[in-house]
Protein backbone atom coordinates (compact mmCIF):
# COMPACT_ATOMS: atom_id res chain seq x y z
CA UNK A 1 0.00 0.00 0.00
CA UNK A 2 1.48 2.93 -1.13
CA UNK A 3 0.03 6.81 -0.53
CA UNK A 4 3.02 8.84 -1.21
CA UNK A 5 4.91 8.45 -4.36
CA UNK A 6 8.52 7.10 -4.06
CA UNK A 7 10.11 10.39 -4.83
CA UNK A 8 8.80 12.15 -1.53
CA UNK A 9 10.81 9.40 0.37
CA UNK A 10 14.20 9.95 -1.60
CA UNK A 11 13.56 13.97 -0.62
CA UNK A 12 13.13 12.56 2.95
CA UNK A 13 16.24 10.46 2.50
CA UNK A 14 18.53 13.59 0.54
CA UNK A 15 18.00 15.32 3.65
CA UNK A 16 20.08 12.56 5.91
CA UNK A 17 16.80 10.92 7.09
CA UNK A 18 17.39 7.20 7.71
CA UNK A 19 14.06 5.80 6.58
CA UNK A 20 14.33 2.65 7.63
CA UNK A 21 14.91 3.75 11.32
CA UNK A 22 12.72 6.63 11.04
CA UNK A 23 9.53 3.63 10.59
CA UNK A 24 11.11 1.35 12.92
CA UNK A 25 10.45 4.61 15.66
CA UNK A 26 7.37 5.35 14.39
CA UNK A 27 6.03 1.40 14.68
CA UNK A 28 7.57 1.41 17.94
CA UNK A 29 5.47 4.75 18.75
CA UNK A 30 2.33 3.30 17.25
CA UNK A 31 2.97 0.02 19.44
CA UNK A 32 3.27 1.88 22.63
CA UNK A 33 -0.28 4.26 21.80
CA UNK A 34 -2.48 0.93 20.68
CA UNK A 35 -1.12 -1.06 24.07
CA UNK A 36 -1.60 2.28 26.25
CA UNK A 37 -5.12 2.95 24.33
CA UNK A 38 -5.92 -0.76 25.26
CA UNK A 39 -4.72 -0.87 29.00
CA UNK A 40 -6.42 2.78 29.53
CA UNK A 41 -9.46 0.75 28.46
CA UNK A 42 -9.26 -1.29 31.79
CA UNK A 43 -8.12 1.66 34.20
CA UNK A 44 -11.04 3.57 32.92
CA UNK A 45 -13.64 0.74 33.54
CA UNK A 46 -11.89 0.69 37.91
CA UNK A 47 -12.69 4.07 38.04
CA UNK A 48 -16.01 3.97 39.93
CA UNK A 49 -17.40 5.72 42.94
CA UNK A 50 -16.70 8.97 44.38
CA UNK A 51 -12.77 9.24 43.94
CA UNK A 52 -13.19 7.08 40.70
CA UNK A 53 -15.50 8.91 39.19
CA UNK A 54 -13.90 12.16 39.23
CA UNK A 55 -10.98 10.89 37.37
CA UNK A 56 -12.97 8.54 34.65
CA UNK A 57 -13.21 11.64 32.01
CA UNK A 58 -9.04 12.25 32.64
CA UNK A 59 -8.59 8.93 31.80
CA UNK A 60 -11.03 8.72 28.93
CA UNK A 61 -9.30 11.78 27.51
CA UNK A 62 -6.29 9.90 27.74
CA UNK A 63 -7.65 6.97 25.98
CA UNK A 64 -9.48 8.53 23.34
CA UNK A 65 -5.77 10.74 22.77
CA UNK A 66 -3.68 7.23 22.56
CA UNK A 67 -5.97 5.72 19.75
CA UNK A 68 -6.07 9.02 17.60
CA UNK A 69 -1.88 9.34 17.89
CA UNK A 70 -1.93 5.24 17.15
CA UNK A 71 -3.93 6.40 13.93
CA UNK A 72 -1.93 8.96 13.01
CA UNK A 73 1.45 7.38 13.18
CA UNK A 74 -0.13 4.63 11.20
CA UNK A 75 -0.90 6.76 8.16
CA UNK A 76 2.74 7.72 8.62
CA UNK A 77 4.18 4.71 8.78
CA UNK A 78 2.26 3.45 5.38
CA UNK A 79 2.94 6.99 3.83
CA UNK A 80 6.72 6.17 4.21
CA UNK A 81 6.39 2.71 2.35
CA UNK A 82 6.63 1.02 5.61
CA UNK A 83 3.72 -1.29 7.59
CA UNK A 84 2.88 -2.60 10.78
CA UNK A 85 3.70 -6.46 12.10
CA UNK A 86 1.02 -8.55 10.78
CA UNK A 87 0.91 -10.59 14.38
CA UNK A 88 -0.28 -8.31 17.22
CA UNK A 89 2.23 -10.24 19.70
CA UNK A 90 4.90 -9.29 17.58
CA UNK A 91 3.81 -5.90 17.23
CA UNK A 92 3.19 -5.19 21.11
CA UNK A 93 6.19 -6.41 21.70
CA UNK A 94 8.00 -3.25 19.91
CA UNK A 95 6.40 -1.20 21.86
CA UNK A 96 8.74 2.09 22.96
CA UNK A 97 6.86 2.06 26.77
CA UNK A 98 6.46 -0.17 29.38
CA UNK A 99 2.92 -1.72 29.92
CA UNK A 100 0.66 0.64 31.62
CA UNK A 101 -1.17 -2.16 33.47
CA UNK A 102 -4.27 -1.54 36.16
CA UNK A 103 -2.05 -1.44 39.64
CA UNK A 104 -2.60 -4.40 42.28
CA UNK A 105 -4.63 -1.65 44.29
CA UNK A 106 -6.70 -0.23 41.69
CA UNK A 107 -6.92 2.79 43.83
CA UNK A 108 -7.73 6.42 42.31
CA UNK A 109 -3.88 7.37 43.99
CA UNK A 110 -2.71 4.09 42.18
CA UNK A 111 -4.20 4.76 38.88
CA UNK A 112 -3.13 8.21 38.42
CA UNK A 113 0.59 7.09 38.79
CA UNK A 114 -0.07 4.70 36.07
CA UNK A 115 -1.03 7.08 34.10
CA UNK A 116 1.49 9.87 34.60
CA UNK A 117 3.98 7.51 33.95
CA UNK A 118 2.91 6.27 30.79
CA UNK A 119 2.30 10.03 29.61
CA UNK A 120 6.11 10.23 31.02
CA UNK A 121 6.94 7.81 28.33
CA UNK A 122 4.83 9.08 25.91
CA UNK A 123 6.25 12.32 25.60
CA UNK A 124 10.22 11.35 25.98
CA UNK A 125 9.82 9.02 22.43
Amino acid sequence: MKFLPRRNVEIIESEGVDVGKLIDLLVRAAAAEFTTYYYYTILRMHTTGLKGGSIKEIVEDARIEGRNHFEALILRIYELEGELPSDIKEFASKSACPDAKLPEKPTTENILKVLLEAERCAVSI
